[in-house]
C-alpha cells in the first residue's frame, strides 16, 4: 500500500489519459486540459528542492528538552536496509545510517540510557531474520563508539504505529519512562505523535538532514528532488491516516 501513496504514478496516469484519450465534449475537454496543466505544474514543483524545503519546515518538529532531562531509552526507528547476495553483504539504507549516526551522537550525551533499534523490514521475512535490521544498525553504532551492552533490538514492529506499542512490551519500559526517539527530520511529526499516544514523557531528535537554505539547483527539476518529496508526500498521508 505504501507504493500507492506516491504522487508520480497518479500524475503520470492522468497525463497519459489526457494525451491519448480523446473526448468529444468541448467543456469536458477544457476541464481535462486545465487539469493537465495543473498536473504538469505539480509534477515540476515536486521535482524541486524548493518543495523539499517547504515540506521539511512543516514536518520537522525536533524538541528541545530541559537541561536536566535525561532519557532512559533512546528509540532509533528503522529506516530500511538493502539485501545483498547473502547476509554478509546486506547494508543499511541512507535514512537508517543517518538515524544511527544521530542516535550514537545522542547516546554520547546520555551514556546511561539504553538504545533500542526498533523495527524489522517488511518483505524480507523469507530471506532474513526479523532482527537483521537491528543487527546492521547495532554494528554501525558500535563502530561509532556505542557500548554493545547498552543496545536492545526490537524486531517485532513493522511500521510507525507499531513502534510504541511494541516498545511497551520491552522489559523495564513503562508508560512514564523518559523516551527519546530518533528518526529522519521529515518523519518526526508522525513518529512523535504516535509515541505520545502511549508515553507520557517523549522528546524527539532529528537527523539534521533538512535543507537549511536554497541554492540555484533547488529551483531545477531533478529526479533526486522528486524521490525525496515522494517520501514527504507519504508522510503527509501517514499523518492523516494516523488520525483515524
Amino acid at each position: 500500500m505504501r507504493s500507492l501513496i506516491d504522487p508520480v504514478w497518479f500524475l503520470l496516469l492522468f497525463l497519459t489519459f489526457a494525451i491519448f484519450v480523446k473526448v468529444a465534449n468541448t467543456k469536458l475537454n477544457r476541464v481535462i486540459k486545465l487539469l493537465t496543466r495543473v498536473s504538469i505544474s505539480i509534477l515540476v514543483f515536486l521535482s524541486t528542492g524548493v518543495a523539499t524545503l517547504i515540506f521539511d519546515q512543516i514536518l520537522a518538529t525536533e524538541t528541545s528538552p530541559k537541561s536536566d532531562w535525561s532519557p532512559e531509552f533512546i528509540f532509533v526507528l528503522g529506516g530500511g536496509y538493502e539485501l545483498g547476495a547473502n547476509a554478509a553483504q546486506d547494508f543499511l539504507g541512507t535514512e537508517s545510517i543517518r538515524r544511527v549516526n544521530a542516535a550514537s551522537a545522542l547516546w554520547q550525551k546520555y551514556p546511561k540510557s539504553k538504545v533500542v533499534f526498533s523495527g524489522k523490514q517488511p518483505g524480507t521475512e523469507t530471506e532474513r531474520a526479523a532482527t537483521r535490521h537491528g543487527e546492521l544498525s547495532s554494528e554501525h553504532a558500535i563502530s561509532l563508539g556505542l557500548t554493545e551492552t547498552r543496545i536492545i533490538i526490537e524486531s517485532t514492529s513493522s511500521n510507525t504505529r507499531e513502534h510504541p506499542t511494541e516498545a511497551l512490551k520491552l522489559s523495564e519500559v513503562k508508560r512514564d519512562s523518559k523516551i527519546a526517539i530518533v528518526t529522519s527530520d521529515f518523519h518526526l511529526r508522525r513518529a512523535t505523535g504516535e509515541f505520545k499516544k502511549h508515553f507520557l514523557n517523549v522528546e524527539s531528535f532529528g537527523t539534521g538532514d533538512a535543507a537549511s537554505g536554497l541554492s540555484w539547483l533547488d529551483f531545477v527539476p531533478l529526479a533526486t528532488h522528486l524521490d525525496e518529496n515522494a517520501y514527504r508526500i507519504k508522510e503527509f498521508a501517514g499523518i492523516i491516516i494516523s488520525k483515524f
